[in-house]
């Protein structure tokens, strides 16, 4: 016989967070076609948006476990264009559903911003049809800034900028961002904060000014540029580049450069990375290295993002953008049938006067769909860290379930 008393109150909110997520994204089946669709065919613009469910656990060792579920949405409306004028909005949302221990590891707090609210101008009537100028709040997904959509949101600025594709084979972004929204949903991070936080100053800046420029006007060749002018923080100097030796192998290289900027204490941190990537048979394989020199770097996955082949970690236990650091790595993406499968491997050792340990992680991903629109994804990390002080060696775990309805 069911007894209520058999249940707690996390148990009970746990089935709830369960109940709730799977009426929601049923529910979206039945009502994007039949509602979103129509009202984008009236030509007033176009509605779009993610209901999501992230349920997500760790267990670092020395530091305890957490787990909790948040379930969020996108809700997004981009205008026609209008005397060379258009603008969009982008509300993101997501409510902690259920949490158990120490859920402060888990970075999948609750969330509310308004992440994209912009206006952009076009040039064609100019003859300029792929230049624009944009203000305000939007996802840049470039060489300075990356959108990582890692939980219930992407990584958003603040900023004016221009762009332009009119010269042949080339793209050039410029802009000024004054305040950045992370991905990380954790605390005020998922605000748009000053970069000061951003990057832990202690003190607030007068943002970033930047510029990048991507050139493909030689066969087989992308060669990107960029500089990114943080004030009284640091200046991002670097280039990124991409060769096909044949067709199914590419060389890649990459070089970052940060130097002191203003009041900033003096700095010299170099990056280096180097990648093949190759495809064999059905599954697409890069090995490759990434190294820092000269100090723990300022932009990189936790703060504007890094456009680097290394690609995100879940749990960056191995600490390969800090000072002194080496990093091996190799991933491998494959398709069989409708299911996409994913893994990277990396190894990282240290100088051991600056970091303490050597580190490494294997990630894996495997993302099915289910319903037109609808996918199930799963993502699973175990990191390992061989301490040099003595004390004794730790492991993290890390498991996220997705399930995903975009419209």
């Amino acid at each position: 016989m069911y007894d209520p008393v058999l249940f707690t109150k996390k148990e009970l909110r746990m089935n709830q967070s369960i109940l709730i997520s799977a009426a929601i994204l049923a529910a979206s089946t039945a009502w994007a076609e039949s509602i979103v669709k129509p009202i984008n065919d009236l030509g007033y613009g176009t509605i779009s948006g993610r209901i999501q469910s992230l349920g997500m656990y760790r267990d670092f060792e020395g530091k305890g476990n957490g787990a909790n579920e948040t379930l969020g949405f996108i809700l997004g409306y981009t205008s026609p264009q209008l005397a060379g004028f258009d603008g969009g909005l982008a509300y993101n949302y997501a409510e902690e559903l259920y949490e158990n221990n120490n859920t402060a590891l888990l970075a999948n707090d609750s969330i509310h911003v308004l992440n994209e609210g912009w206006i952009r101008y076009g040039f064609g009537s100019m003859n300029f049809s792929n230049t624009t100028v944009l203000v305000g709040r939007k996802i840049n997904n470039g060489e300075v800034f990356r959108a990582d959509d890692f939980r219930q949101k992407s990584r958003a600025i603040e900023a004016v900028q221009i762009d332009t594709a009119d010269i042949p084979n080339t793209r050039l972004a410029a802009g000024h961002a004054v305040r950045l929204s992370n991905w990380i949903d954790k605390g005020d991070l998922w605000k748009f904060n000053d970069f000061g936080e951003v990057f832990g100053t202690g003190y607030d800046t007068d943002g970033i000014t930047w510029g990048e420029g991507i050139f493909t006007g030689i066969p087989g060749l992308e060669a990107a540029l960029f500089d990114a002018y943080a004030w009284d923080v640091a200046n991002l100097a670097g280039t990124r580049m991409e060769y096909a030796v044949c067709g199914s192998t590419a060389l890649l290289g990459y070089y970052r450069h940060e130097s002191a900027a203003g009041k900033a204490a003096t700095r010299n941190a170099d990056a280096f990375g180097l990648s093949l990537r190759r495809a064999v048979g059905a599954i697409a394989l890069e090995p490759g290295y990434f190294g820092v020199r000269g100090g723990d770097l300022y932009f990189q996955e936790t703060t504007t993002g890094i456009n680097h082949a290394l690609d995100a970690s879940m749990e960056i236990c191995s600490s390969q953008f800090n000072e002194g650091s080496d990093t091996v790595y190799i991933k491998a993406t494959t398709t069989i049938g409708k299911t996409a499968l994913a893994g990277l491997y990396n190894y990282t050792w240290h100088d051991h006067t600056i970091t303490g340990f050597d580190g490494q992680e294997l990630d894996i991903i495997v993302k099915q769909p289910i319903l037109e629109n609808l996918t199930v994804a799963f993502k699973g990390g175990i990191g390992y860290r061989d301490w040099k002080n003595g004390s004794g060696n730790t492991t993290d775990t890390d498991a996220r379930l997705f399930a995903t309805y975009t419209f």
